[in-house]
């Protein structure tokens, strides 16, 4: 166990959008559509899709939204992402999203499989002719994202659900309810990022998922960090966590060392860093 106590650089997150040196964006565009996905005929699940607009191959980063939220919540911190060169794909689920007839926080236990299938979709797309990605998806570089019932769902399918075409999973304000820590299949890197100040799923949430994680991993650890402003914003603590999950994700996905290197160079809250 190493942390890292460093203050958070302006500069780490002007960067991902201004394009600095330090941390320029992949590209200087976004588009953002809706992917209609379904998992059987009874679970809709529209996806809002964000990605580049220009470039090359693309990792693609499946996320899964909070209890009560919806993909578009997030839009701040998945325009970064999408700036910054990856897919983002982030389906509404049917029974814990913000005005779902049937609200069921225990539909959990169907949600990897809603993002399993949401991910074959986006995959697909690489050689669908006409499509804005069609040929511009990595899609061996793929990663699960989520935040608080969604990060719950993200350690779900690197555990009883696992879905071996993840290579990396970031897990926000999540814990592993009700999946357990049973973490199967090839080894993939971990970020979990929780506040100190979390009153809906609190911090031993995290720990209970992150502590027996035998992979590499870091926890990002916001002494004031709440459940919401550290993943929404705006908030001094979202800059954060969008800039050390860029870098993350350019580590992870796209083999960047020097992206390691700074996910421990700025940062607000202290960084344990296992990778």
């Amino acid at each position: 166990m190493r942390p890292v106590h460093l203050l958070l650089s302006c500069a780490v997150l002007a960067g991902l959008l201004a394009g600095c040196d330090r941390a320029k964006p992949a590209t200087d565009a976004v588009m953002e559509r809706t992917l209609q996905v379904t998992n059987g005929p009874d679970r809709p699940l529209p996806t809002l899709l964000v990605h580049p607009v220009t470039g090359g191959r693309f990792p693609v980063v499946v996320f899964s939204h909070g209890y009560t939220r919806r993909p578009e919540d997030y839009l701040r911190l998945f325009r970064i992402w999408a700036a910054a060169g990856f897919i983002v794909a982030a389906p509404t689920f049917p029974h814990s999203a913000r005005g779902s007839q049937r609200l069921d926080d225990k539909d959990i236990v169907n949600q990897p499989g809603d993002t399993a299938a949401v991910l074959t979709a986006v995959l697909a797309l690489d050689g669908t002719g006409g499509d804005p990605l069609a040929g511009r998806v990595d899609r061996a570089a793929v990663a699960a994202a989520g935040h608080s019932l969604g990060g719950m769902t993200t350690v779900g399918m690197f555990t009883k659900h696992r879905d071996d075409r993840l290579k990396a999973g970031i897990v926000l304000a999540g814990g592993q309810w009700p999946f357990g820590v049973g973490y199967t299949g090839e080894p993939a890197p971990i970020l979990f990022v929780h506040g100190r100040q979390d009153t809906v799923v609190r911090f031993e949430g995290c720990t209970e998922a992150y502590d027996p994680l035998p992979w590499p991993k870091a926890l990002l650890d916001l002494s004031n960090g709440d459940h919401l402003a550290p993943y929404l914003g705006p908030d001094p603590d979202f800059d954060t966590v969008a800039a050390v999950t860029v870098e993350f994700l350019r580590w992870s996905l796209r083999g960047d060392q020097a992206a390691r290197a700074r996910m421990t160079a700025g940062t607000r809250g202290r960084l344990e860093d296992r990778l």
